[in-house]
């Protein structure tokens, strides 16, 4: 794979013109030269290609060290309209495939006419991953709540790059990527936390936009922890309509008449898999109170000492409230983990059902589950980078009286998920790491076409105000789709996907509401 250096000696003194705009195409010294992918970067045969583009550390001092950045590519097939960029979400999920994974379900159109472009995100793996090791030769802990022992770890590989960690620098290093390839404007496809990156992007740089589609959007004004906060809200009601729906497949998959039956067949093998706390999630129409399942450590103790501040507990709830933000609960058993992921898209709930069959049928029998647990997973650098940026740049302060009311609520018998929510209210997933920079102010002054908006109605992970928002702040054009997956262009919608591939040709938004995709032929 070819390195390609995107600013010569002289260039590089110019580059400060990135801190109030964008960088022209001319100042590269050469378009960067595509080839092979990373190992493992990619899946085969979609025709991705990569190549590596290095762009400033911190472009407050653009002749200071540089960083490299992996850019994956899939050329149009057709008569070129242009390139469309993407972001998958997070943060911290990897891009470079996010194109090659989904060309056998992205409208023939797109693919035809259309470069597709990733630019992998800087402090993941192939983008000068994030390394933060501890004195053991072993990677710092991110709990305990202290950011200067990270800091100091991650500052061994490279001095100062924690702090660069930001969706601006991320957004900044896109527009560089756009001005090597010799691009005046480009289009951009954002899912999830992909959302708020491509707002970030036009609001920086609103005449390097020819369209934008932001599909599942983080509320502007949440960012960070009321984002966290409201997405255990909304994964509760996500998790009711999972259940009623096994429910109305009774015949298939025996698993409950109803969605309380479902949902006790389900409390009982979380339980039986260890998941303890996780699995007290209060049923469809019934009460917390006779629940098994005893609290997290943690939590326990400050339910009989009360909440101390000490470093040790502070320690122990923190790392409980990254894995509430995170949804990973993946050591709670593969149920947890599975059930995480069907909430994200109906596409998974016949082949969950399915496995939470088998597996009640036979304990042993977790293979699917473990299966659709590691759809999602993430290189480790992807929960440094997590970390990273929503503390980096956390604009909603922590509130620590609100630990005894979750806690009360839990001993109450009360919705849990409401007490998860004042966990992460609490900002114990930050601890002592102050952000170092504040949010850019999301506007859409200065777009040449307004923002398509998608947003489903029960998105378990972006909840539903986050698209109305984001619309407000862009001015953009909304489409509410029913249902709750999360990310809908590319699913077989083809309501939606018609109404993208008309957005991209004209700049026009034709409706306002659609229906969500059809479930997969079971």
């Amino acid at each position: 794979m070819m390195k390609v250096r995107l600013f010569s000696r002289a260039a590089a003194a110019m580059a400060v013109c990135l801190l109030g705009g964008s960088i022209g195409s001319g100042l590269a010294d050469a378009a960067p030269s595509f080839g092979a992918c990373p190992a493992g970067s990619v899946v085969a045969g979609h025709g991705v290609q990569c190549a590596v583009v290095d762009v400033p550390m911190n472009y407050a001092d653009p002749d200071g060290p540089k960083i490299q950045v992996t850019v994956s590519r899939i050329a149009a097939s057709g008569e070129r309209r242009g390139a469309i960029f993407a972001n998958p979400g997070g943060p911290g999920a990897d891009g470079l495939d996010f194109w090659g994974l989904r060309t056998d379900v992205m409208p023939a159109e797109l693919n035809a006419h259309y470069d597709r472009i990733a630019v992998q995100p800087r402090g993941l793996r192939w983008a000068t991953p994030l390394d933060c090791a501890a004195e053991d030769g072993g990677r710092v802990s991110l709990g305990g709540g202290d950011r200067n022992a990270i800091k100091k770890a991650c500052d061994i590989a490279l001095p100062g790059y924690l702090d660069t960690i930001t969706t601006e620098n991320t957004a900044r290093d896109m527009d560089a990527v756009r001005a090597a390839l010799g691009l005046d404007r480009i289009s951009y496809l954002g899912t999830s936390y992909g959302t708020y990156l491509g707002a970030v992007y036009a609001s920086l740089f609103p005449d390097r936009v020819e369209r934008m589609v932001l599909d599942s959007n983080v509320n502007p004004d949440w960012v960070w922890t009321e984002e966290f906060a409201q997405q255990q809200i909304a994964g509760k009601q996500r998790l009711d309509d999972l259940f009623a729906w096994i429910a109305e497949h009774s015949d298939e998959y025996h698993l409950g008449d109803t969605a309380l039956q479902v949902y006790q067949n389900w409390v009982r093998m979380a339980v039986d898999q260890g998941g303890g706390w996780y699995a007290n999630l209060t049923p469809p129409p019934a009460s917390l109170a006779d629940l098994p399942g005893s609290l997290p450590e943690p939590l326990a103790e400050i339910a009989r000492d009360g909440y101390t501040g000490s470093l040790e507990q502070t320690g122990k709830l923190q790392n409980l409230v990254r894995t509430l933000i995170s949804r990973g609960v993946t050591t709670q058993g593969p149920l947890l983990g599975a059930t995480s992921v069907a909430s994200y898209t109906r596409t998974y709930w016949p082949t969950f059902a399915r496995a939470m069959a088998d597996a009640l049928a036979n304990p042993a029998n977790v293979q699917r589950l473990r299966t659709i647990e590691g759809a999602t997973a993430t290189d480790s650098t992807g929960q440094f980078v997590f970390a990273a940026i929503t503390c980096n740049e956390n604009a909603i302060p922590g509130r620590l009286e609100v630990i005894g009311s979750a806690i009360a609520t839990i001993a109450s018998g009360g919705n849990a998920m409401d007490a998860r929510a004042d966990l992460v209210r609490s900002g114990m997933a930050c601890g002592a790491w102050e952000p170092v920079t504040k949010p850019v102010r999301i506007t859409g002054a200065g777009l040449g076409t307004r923002p398509l908006v998608l947003q489903s109605r029960h998105d378990a992970l972006t909840k539903y105000e986050g698209g109305p928002a984001m619309s407000r702040a862009l001015n953009g054009s909304l489409i509410t789709v029913e249902g709750g997956d999360h990310g809908n262009f590319g699913r077989g919608n083809h309501v939606i996907d018609d109404a993208v591939m008309t957005y991209l040709r004209t700049g026009q938004v034709t409706i306002t509401e659609a229906a969500e995709a059809p479930l997969p032929v079971r």
